[in-house]
């Protein structure tokens, strides 16, 4: 398939305002998602900007609402071309008081998922694609086959952070007081979690092949701890290290 066998395809929707769970599921059409908040949004938006193959629907992106839920769908073909090159990105643009009472969910089979937003719930399931949090959230969830879980600022999850990934490297920084439960895993990468010096944590860190570090309070009970820290790589480092 050649070049001239694709088109750049741009779209725009708004979203319900009334929404308090929100899904993205990008198929097997190789897109970032972009998650972001914006103080001069009115109303909640997705744009998606794409390459698509000229036999794909000349309409990709769908929406569809029932209740307070939505769902964000694309239809488009996937092709080796497309999946080598950066086929595209889907942002949602969020007004910042909607953001922080919406359950996000995206689902996508390629491409990197990237949160700059205060969101109430995060849950991301990618198979080949990176991880990239910027913000806050009650409750975070991240499940990639190939890629990184990585924060670019220090995050601050109010509840449960979890992130695994097979093959990839895990470095989270945590910031403000800890969530009460934080778990990540890699089958074949560093796993490297910071969280504040204030403690004491329950800390269970295991690797089959690498190094193990703590570097927090610990503490036996944990009633008393500040959170339980679980961290495991078969094949990576395992680092537990305070917030500097």
């Amino acid at each position: 398939m050649g070049v001239s066998s694709f088109r750049v395809v741009t779209d725009s929707k708004a979203l319900p305002s009334t929404m308090r769970a929100l899904v993205v599921d990008t198929g097997s059409v190789p897109v970032a998602v972009r998650i972001n908040t914006d103080r001069e949004a009115r109303e909640p938006r997705v744009d998606l900007r794409m390459v698509n193959s000229s036999r794909a629907a000349a309409n990709p992106l769908m929406v569809a609402t029932e209740s307070d839920n939505t769902r964000i769908t694309l239809r488009g073909e996937s092709s080796s071309f497309l999946d080598w090159g950066r086929a595209g990105e889907l942002t949602l643009v969020l007004p910042p008081d909607l953001a922080r009472r919406l359950a996000v969910t995206t689902q996508q089979g390629n491409g990197v998922v990237l949160l700059n937003a205060d969101l109430d719930q995060l849950i991301a399931r990618t198979g080949n694609g990176e991880a990239v949090l910027r913000g806050s959230a009650r409750r975070i969830e991240i499940h990639t086959e190939n890629g990184d879980v990585v924060t670019r600022d220090p995050i601050s999850v109010s509840e449960s952070f979890s992130a695994q990934t097979s093959n990839g490297d895990i470095e989270v920084d945590l910031k403000d007081a800890a969530p009460r439960t934080v778990e990540a895993a890699s089958e074949n990468g560093d796993v490297i979690i910071a969280v504040p010096e204030r403690g004491p944590y329950v800390v269970n860190a295991s690797t089959e092949n690498g190094q193990t570090a703590i570097r927090v309070p610990r503490a036996t009970d944990r009633e008393n701890a500040a959170a339980v820290i679980t961290v495991r790589s078969a094949n990576g480092d395992v680092i537990v290290d305070d917030l500097r």
